[in-house]
């Protein structure tokens, strides 16, 4: 992907504009890089990367097109990664091994290691052979195009930022509550999926990192290095699987123990980190979450208003936007926080649905 491309809205740009930009430029980079023939590993990376930011997009716009507009495009999606997963899995297991061989600096499990990669990189060419021989990126580059005019079928008649923030509160909610249900049940398709929704929320947060603060956007970031922790326990634990399961043979029993070892140490610490992490990110509630990312928004408004001069007219009032979000809050917390945010509808005289 050029390096001129961000997830997020630019300044004074409406957000169905917007997140049609971000939206066309993923699906055209996808459908342009899964036929490309020159580093082909690399060019599948960047197509799965871009899948997921699709599907986490398509999570912010949820609540504003409707449940079964959502699962069926959501399916979609679901099935084109995938068709493209297969050509990943190898890669994502050689550059582990490689770290894995750089930490322990054995020769002895140097040499089982360098045999597990041969065999990943056998694995992989016969899969990149046959993928290229059937024809079928040609099929799936038609598919991603496909999928591209179906999203501009999708319209926006709701406030972006009613169903923006429902949607940030569904999301962190499900975040949330998977890091909570790791603190008493180990089991690796618990992170699998926590991490999933931790690449979700960072999407969508990324998308409108125009309106935040530097709060939000050290959040993101932590975020960020959460959802790269819980990616690195995931390939370690698929290694460590495929060993249990006697899917990868290591003939030498010292190098077996060995290897056994750094992985239930590596695993063990990856674990201490991403509880430690989560602990940072999930402390609130997703109702405390959703206010803050309110609060933080509307500051961002207001500081913005202050320097352009509060001159444009506004299609909705503070009042309103403040009176939807008291929906998604629990009873108590409203009472307290509605006399507190009265206040913004006297200020806000002037604002396009623009995020600048």
């Amino acid at each position: 992907m050029s390096e001129e491309f961000t997830l997020e809205i630019k300044e004074r740009e409406y957000f169905e504009e917007g997140i049609f930009r971000v939206l066309d430029k993923l699906h055209s980079d996808s459908a342009k890089f899964i036929t490309n023939t020159k580093r082909p590993h690399y060019y599948i990376h960047e197509v799965r990367t871009n899948i997921k930011k699709i599907r986490g997009l398509l999570r912010l716009l949820r609540h504003e097109i409707g449940e079964n507009s959502y699962n069926e495009m959501n399916a979609y999606y679901r099935d084109l990664a995938m068709e493209v997963a297969p050509l990943r899995d190898d890669t994502s297991q050689i550059e582990l091994l490689r770290e894995i061989k750089l930490k322990l600096r054995n020769p002895a499990v140097t040499k089982a290691i360098d045999k597990i990669i041969s065999q990943h990189r056998r694995n992989r060419k016969t899969a990149f052979d046959l993928f290229k021989q059937s024809g079928h990126a040609e099929d799936i580059k038609q598919m991603i195009l496909g999928l591209q005019q179906m999203i501009h079928s999708l319209s926006f008649t709701g406030d972006p930022e009613f169903f923006i923030l429902k949607s940030l509160q569904h999301v962190y909610k499900r975040a949330r509550g998977a890091f909570e249900t790791t603190e008493f049940l180990n089991d690796d398709e618990i992170y699998h999926y926590w991490r999933k929704q931790v690449k979700y929320l960072t999407y969508h947060l990324m998308l409108l990192n125009k309106a935040w603060q530097n709060s939000i956007r050290t959040y993101i970031s932590d975020l960020s290095f959460l959802g790269s922790s819980l990616g690195k326990l995931h390939d370690l634990n698929l290694f460590h699987e495929a060993i249990k399961s006697k899917n990868i043979q290591i003939s030498d029993k010292d190098s077996r123990k060995k290897l056994m070892r750094y992985l239930y140490n590596r695993r063990w610490l990856l674990r201490k980190q991403v509880h430690a992490l989560g602990e940072q990110c999930f402390i609130e509630s997703s109702e405390a979450f959703s206010l803050r990312i309110f609060e933080n928004w509307q500051n961002s408004v207001i500081h913005k208003k202050i320097l352009v001069g509060a001159n444009r007219r506004m299609t909705f009032g503070a009042n309103e936007i403040t009176i939807k979000l008291l929906f998604l809050l629990p009873f108590p917390t409203t009472l307290t926080w509605f006399s507190n945010c009265v206040w913004l509808h006297s200020l806000s005289t002037g604002f396009r649905k623009s995020y600048c």
